[in-house]
C-alpha cells in the first residue's frame, strides 16, 4: 500500500484555505453590514468630540469571541453593531473595549442589528443656565478622574475631556436632565448608577442612587477617597 506524502504544495494549500476561513470569519461578515450584526451587553458608553468609547460583553450563555464592530455616522446619530463567533470563543472572550473615531457632533449612539435598534446614549437636551437645568450634578474632589458615566433605565451618559486628560475638580458637572422627564413620566424615582474612571480605565468610584423629579436637582460629590456622597443641602 502506498502512503501519500504531503508535499509542500499541499501543505501550502491547506494553510491558505485555513487562513481564508479564519479571515472570512473574522472580517468577512462586515460585507453584510448591520444585517450581520448581533446584540451585545453594553456596560458603558462615553462620547467625546473626537471618538465614541464603548465597553461591553457577549450576552449569551455559550461563550463566543468578539470579532469586531460595524459603525455608521449619519445626521448626528452614531449607529454601531457587533459580531461574535463561537469559533473564536475557544481563544478569545466576548468582552470588548473599543474607541471609534467620529467626524462630526454626535447627539445619539444607537445599537443596531438586522431587526432592532436600541438607544445607548443621548446628548443632554438643552443648554440652559444652571438655575434652569434640572437633573444630576457631579463634583470631583479627586484629580485623577478622566471620565464620569451615568446609567439608568437602559441609557448611559458619560463625559470626559476631548484630549482624555483629567477632569478639573472643584466644580459641579451637569450630567443629565433627561432623567427628570423619565422620573416625571413614570411618577416614581428612577434608580441610576454613577461611575468614575482613571486614565487606566479603572473604576475609582461608583455608587447607586435614585433621582426623584419632585426634587428637580441632585448634587453628588466624588470624594478623594473614592466615595460618592449626596449633597442634600447644596442649592447649586
Amino acid at each position: 500500500m502506498k502512503v501519500l506524502k504531503k508535499t509542500p504544495t499541499v501543505l501550502l494549500t491547506i494553510a491558505v484555505v485555513l487562513t481564508a476561513v479564519f479571515l472570512a470569519g473574522r472580517y468577512g461578515w462586515k460585507l453584510g453590514g448591520f444585517r450581520a450584526c448581533q446584540g451585545a451587553g453594553i456596560t458603558s458608553v462615553e462620547v467625546s468630540e473626537t471618538a465614541v468609547h464603548i465597553t461591553g460583553f457577549y450576552p449569551g450563555s455559550i461563550p463566543e469571541g468578539f470579532c469586531g464592530y460595524y459603525s455608521k455616522e449619519q445626521d448626528g446619530k452614531f449607529y454601531v453593531g457587533f459580531r461574535f463567533s463561537a469559533v473564536f470563543g475557544f481563544f478569545e472572550t466576548g468582552d470588548f473595549d473599543i474607541t471609534i473615531p467620529i467626524k462630526g457632533k454626535i447627539n445619539e449612539v444607537i445599537l443596531k442589528t438586522r431587526m432592532n435598534e436600541a438607544s445607548l446614549w443621548r446628548a443632554p437636551t438643552g443648554f440652559l443656565p444652571q438655575s434652569e437645568q434640572y437633573g444630576v450634578y457631579v463634583k470631583l474632589e479627586r484629580n485623577d478622574v478622566v471620565s464620569v458615566s451615568m446609567s439608568y433605565d437602559g441609557f448611559n451618559r458619560g463625559m470626559n475631556n476631548a484630549d482624555l486628560t483629567a477632569i478639573e475638580s472643584g466644580e459641579y458637572i451637569f450630567m443629565d436632565n433627561d432623567i427628570m422627564m423619565v422620573s416625571k413620566d413614570a411618577g416614581t424615582p428612577v434608580p441610576f448608577r454613577i461611575a468614575a474612571k482613571d486614565a487606566d480605565g479603572r473604576i475609582v468610584a461608583s455608587g447607586a442612587f435614585s433621582f426623584d423629579a419632585q426634587v428637580e436637582k441632585m448634587f453628588l460629590t466624588i470624594t478623594a477617597d473614592g466615595r460618592i456622597m449626596e449633597d442634600k443641602d447644596d442649592e447649586g
